[in-house]
């Protein structure tokens, strides 16, 4: 539910998605029928994080083991708050 007095401008849509910016300043981001409420910091973390993901998606499969022993990148060399998860 929207506060009153609130709009929404959409900041991209796509297929199984869409991101909106509430005019008092949250950051809506719909996947289906989730939507999560991210401040702007933390949603321009999850870009990276995902855009990571997809390039380890498109590396050759390495064997269990391999893959277990590959550190992710920290999250703050993404420029990534670094108090852990923020709401």
């Amino acid at each position: 539910m929207l506060g009153q007095g609130c709009c929404r401008a959409v900041l991209a849509r796509g297929p199984c998605a869409e991101v909106t910016r509430c005019s008092c300043g949250h950051i809506h981001l719909a996947v289906g029928p989730v939507t999560l409420r991210l401040e702007e910091d933390v949603l321009r973390a999850l870009g990276h994080t995902l855009v990571e993901a997809i390039h380890q998606l498109e590396l050759p499969h390495a064997p269990a083991h391999e893959a277990d022993a590959q550190e992710p990148a920290p999250a703050a060399a993404h420029g990534a708050p670094t108090g852990g998860w923020k709401q």
